[in-house]
């Protein structure tokens, strides 16, 4: 399809109007799965593909929604698209976006007026001065700071554009609290060092990969030496959440144990796995995990509660030369995934001279006691 805008730029060179509109049609088809609420508006226009690639979902804004009070007043300081600020709408009693960029400004202006929000104001202008100038103070301020530039690709939220760090006591100043959205690829306990303020932590994702983690910090609580996370919840799309407290992790130790025949394995979701609260996923819901560094856990019970998928254990075959012969004869066609496995799951197909597909999977995979299993289960079941 992307092959067909391209064809259809090239026959209308030189034609403004319709290549803004093979733009907004291209748009329309790359985020038609991420904003089907948004896209009921016939009128909803883009200002670039780039803008549109980047924005968030639905489903997510819908999470940011979650975070704030009814009848607040939010800024968002860094428009883009809008649509967390336009989900921001229907909660809040006034939201004000400031968008840098002139023709994402001038679009949001049109979508704010096309979707007859009231309650939104777009400024066009550097977020921070604004945030320096104004006499207004805010319930919310949230911030999505651009992470790819000319440059690249950026996590750590002293290389995003704005910087927040060096603006925080401004920021903090005129809001209760701030909320940061940040890349998936971020290290969270390095951005909680870099924000300086203990902050709850939320990690979102859907069931197959992780999608943000956001930082909410209360401006009443001041900057201290040893910053952590007071909470951190991990929720997926459509699925099992979980939080914790990691003050609460007073015991070092994960319950461990082997994978059996019979058992269950349990694979969290992508958020949980990046939210680092193993330790009290195994508590909480009384399943062993494989090893410290497998992410996977076993239990006898057929758990209806788990953040993420359950496998039915068919048998565990240690892995050797007569396993590699074993999985071959037997199970031909089957899909294969690794985790802390000393090949990558196209290698071990290899190895096993196997067809992926069908209906099992294979997780080569180490256990507590530094084994090498190939563990057959069932197709996963989200939880």
């Amino acid at each position: 399809m992307k092959e067909d805008f391209n064809r259809l730029r090239l026959r209308h060179h030189g034609d403004p109007v319709m290549l803004e509109e093979i733009l907004q049609c291209e748009c329309r088809y790359k985020t038609a799965s991420k904003l089907p609420e948004t896209l009921l508006n016939p009128d909803f226009r883009f200002p670039s593909l780039a803008v549109a690639e980047m924005s968030t979902s639905d489903a997510v804004a819908d999470i940011h929604c979650s975070m704030i009070p009814d009848g607040c007043r939010v800024l968002d300081m860094t428009c883009g698209l809008g649509i967390d600020a336009f989900h921001f709408a229907a909660k809040a009693s006034e939201v004000t976006c400031i968008e840098l960029d002139n023709k994402a400004y001038r679009t949001a202006v049109h979508n704010v007026r096309t979707l007859g929000l009231t309650n939104v104001t777009v400024i066009e202008g550097d977020s921070i001065r604004y945030i320096e100038n104004t006499d207004k103070n805010f319930d919310i301020i949230f911030a999505d700071p651009a992470r790819r530039d000319s440059s690249g690709r950026h996590f750590a939220l002293r290389d995003c554009s704005p910087d927040l760090i060096p603006a925080l006591p401004l920021i903090l100043s005129r809001c209760s609290q701030l909320i940061i959205k940040a890349s998936p690829m971020i290290d969270i306990k390095s951005a909680i060092a870099e924000i300086g303020h203990n902050t709850d932590v939320c990690v979102i994702g859907t069931h197959k990969e992780c999608k943000e983690v956001v930082f909410i910090i209360d401006a009443h609580t001041g900057v201290t030496d040893t910053p952590t996370a007071k909470h951190i919840n991990a929720i997926t799309i459509d699925g099992t959440s979980f939080d914790f407290n990691p003050a609460e992790n007073t015991d070092p130790h994960s319950l461990f144990g082997s994978p059996q025949s019979g058992d269950y394995l349990y694979e969290p979701y992508p958020s949980v796995m990046k939210s680092g609260g193993m330790r009290f996923l195994s508590e909480q819901f009384n399943v062993a995990k494989l090893h410290p560094n497998t992410h996977l856990f076993t239990s006898s019970d057929c758990l209806d509660v788990f953040p993420g998928e359950r496998f039915e254990i068919v048998e565990v075959i240690p892995f050797s030369k007569q396993a590699v012969k074993y999985v071959n004869q037997n199970y031909p066609t089957i899909n294969v995934a690794t985790r802390n496995f000393p090949l990558t799951a196209p290698q071990l197909a290899a190895k096993l001279k196997i067809k992926e597909g069908g209906d099992r999977m294979l997780f080569g995979c180490t256990d507590n006691t530094g084994s090498k299993l190939l563990v057959i289960t069932t197709m996963g079941t989200a939880i």
